[in-house]
């Protein structure tokens, strides 16, 4: 995706966004959510849900990149990551940075794919049709074998940031995650079918500033890439 692309996605998003959701505990947490660098099944674009694989060059570089911006915004109190490699390898790249130890939350690792880690939809799509051709209903509860339920994934998401916000009550978190955590935590907050992956394509060391407070939540930044913009080397998928 090109610079000029991540911007006009960005620029969707009407800024301040003010959702619902209340802080569990009445109190305030912010949050700076971080999706992992590029890995190779990003440009591959397969399914690599929990198949822990590392960043590529320009995911470390993108790391590295990320961790410098986080660095000159609000002091964060902690790091938390996904257990996956390619999160932690982001995270550590972070609290280096900010001089912060990391602490690992399992339930934000991204959704697992079971049996069909490895595929990318257009496997799905020419050899198993049916299946595939089941997501262009956004009901669909998809269970992918060996995996999760969709909506199992979904409760795990809302579940894993109630516990973050208990959790780091008064405090400021950055959160390495994944683009599928991330696009289903947006989607709940805001009100959207969670399972319409289209609508929001998190993108790859982008920023998401989430405040929560006992009466609603403000999306203060949403996917913001602008600071990728120096990495013109190749493009940011």
């Amino acid at each position: 995706m090109s610079q000029q692309e991540r911007g006009a996605f960005t620029a969707t998003m009407n800024l301040p966004i003010e959702v619902p959701f209340g802080h569990p505990t009445g109190g305030r947490s912010e949050f700076i959510f971080v999706r992992h660098g590029r890995t190779e099944g990003n440009v591959r674009r397969i399914l690599v849900g929990r198949t822990d694989i590392p960043l590529d060059a320009l995911g470390y570089r993108q790391a590295a990149t990320v961790a410098a911006h986080v660095g000159t915004l609000a002091r964060p109190d902690v790091v938390v990551a996904s257990p996956l490699l390619r999160a932690r390898e982001t995270a550590q790249a972070i609290a280096d940075v900010l001089d912060l130890p990391i602490e690992i939350e399992p339930d934000i690792a991204e959704l697992n794919f079971g049996t069909y880690e490895g595929w990318s939809f257009e496997d799905i799509r020419s050899h198993q049709p049916d299946f595939a051709a089941r997501f262009a209903d956004k009901e669909f509860d998809a269970h992918w074998p060996g995996g999760e339920r969709l909506s199992e994934f979904h409760a795990r998401v809302h579940d894993a940031l109630k516990g973050l916000a208990t959790r780091y009550a008064s405090h400021t978190a950055v959160v390495v995650s994944h683009g599928g955590v991330l696009g289903s935590l947006a989607a709940q907050l805001i009100g959207t079918p969670p399972n319409d992956w289209s609508r929001y394509q998190i993108q790859n060391c982008s920023v998401t500033h989430l405040e929560i407070s006992a009466h609603g939540s403000t999306f203060h930044r949403f996917n913001d890439c602008a600071h990728l913009d120096v990495l013109d080397a190749e493009p940011v998928r």
